[in-house]
Order: structure tokens, then sequence, then C-alpha cells
């Protein structure tokens, strides 16, 4: 069962989410918020899983929350709900060490996937913001990267896990391990999570 926490400003998109999440069998919203100081303090009260919380809130925004848990190295993972569909957004999201961001005109079907991702382990990040990645030309990331790895970093980026990349390559997952341990070194990352803001920041930095 994943233990979410809902917050945002707004309560008819809040209840309306909900509503909608709740309908899964394997998700429980255990307390909803209404700014970011009530999903601060309501995550070291109930330390839910995930927090699905708005960017802009009253009192506090969702940012100023997420960055105040993850200094703090609380275990719940932070998925942002935002209307901001901006790739400096993006990377201001990630370089807090949330796990994914998903826009409010999102398919239901993808907010659900996006939960599901980031309880596994994974990084989530809306649909439309994957063309930043696709257009990322394979000499740019180069950094002694093998073109496969460079693939397989693709899709850490799109929140595969290590089972969904050894199936969609044809490889088995010990084999993906190890490539991903081996991109983990070489681009020195720690996890998942820092794999994506690399792919999305340094297209233009890695020229040499």
């Amino acid at each position: 069962m994943i233990r979410l926490l809902v917050a945002d400003d707004h309560a008819l998109i809040r209840k309306g989410l909900v509503q909608l999440i709740e309908m899964e069998k394997d998700i429980k919203v255990i307390s909803q918020a209404s700014n970011g100081e009530e999903a601060y303090k309501l995550a070291k009260k109930f330390m839910p899983d995930l927090i699905l919380m708005d960017v802009n809130m009253p009192v506090m925004n969702g940012i100023k929350a997420a960055k105040m848990l993850k200094e703090e190295k609380h275990p719940s993972k932070v998925l942002f709900l935002t209307i901001y569909n901006d790739r400096e957004y993006l990377l201001e999201a990630l370089k807090l060490g949330v796990e994914g961001y998903i826009l409010k005109d999102a398919e239901y079907d993808d907010l659900i996937k996006a939960i599901k991702t980031i309880y596994n382990g994974g990084v989530y990040i809306h649909p439309s913001l994957m063309e930043e990645i696709d257009n990322i030309d394979q000499e740019t990331l180069k950094k002694d990267l093998t073109p496969r790895e460079i693939e397989i970093l693709k899709l850490i980026s799109k929140g595969y896990s290590n089972k969904e990349i050894a199936q969609k390559l044809f490889l088995s997952e010990k084999t993906v391990k190890n490539h991903v341990y081996n991109i983990f070194k070489k681009l020195d990352v720690k996890d998942r999570t820092q794999a994506a803001i690399y792919m999305l920041k340094n297209e233009t930095i890695l020229q040499n």
C-alpha cells in the first residue's frame, strides 16, 4: 500500500485528486495539506511514502517545503504537481532531489504511473518534457559513455526501472544493473535522480 500525502492550496483540486487517487486499491491518502508549511509538518508527523505537492502555495511554497525535507534527509519521496511546463522549473525541482515532476493537465493514468514509478525507486518526468531528453545528441553526452550506456541513461531519466529497461532492450536485469553501476560511476552520481539532472543539464556542457 502506497501511503500518500496530497498538498494543494485549491480545495476543489485537492479533494478531486484524493477521490481519483483513492480509486486505486494500492494507494491510500493518509493526509492533506493546503500549503507548504502544513505539508512539511504533516510529512514529519505521518511519514508518507510519497508527497504529491503543488509548487505554488501560500505561507510556504512547495519548493521550500521540499528543500527543507530533503535537507533533513526525510524519507518521503516528492512528486511536484504544477502548471509550469518549463525546463528551468524542472531543473530546479530535480536539483532539490525530488523524484518527480508532473503537470496538472496530465492524464489520470500518467499521474498514477508517476506515483507508482517513484514509489518503486524511479524518477518520473512529465511526457511533454521528454523531448528535452530525446533531443540530446549522443556526442554531447560522450564523457566515456558507450552508446548502450547513453541509451540506458535516457531510459533511467524517463523513470524506467532496471526491469523495464531490461525488457525494452532485451537484456538481462543483471546486465542492466551492471550498466547502471558503470553509468553512475562515470558520471559521478549517486542515484537515478542525479542521473536525470545530468541528462537535462549537461547537453551543452560536454562538447569537448
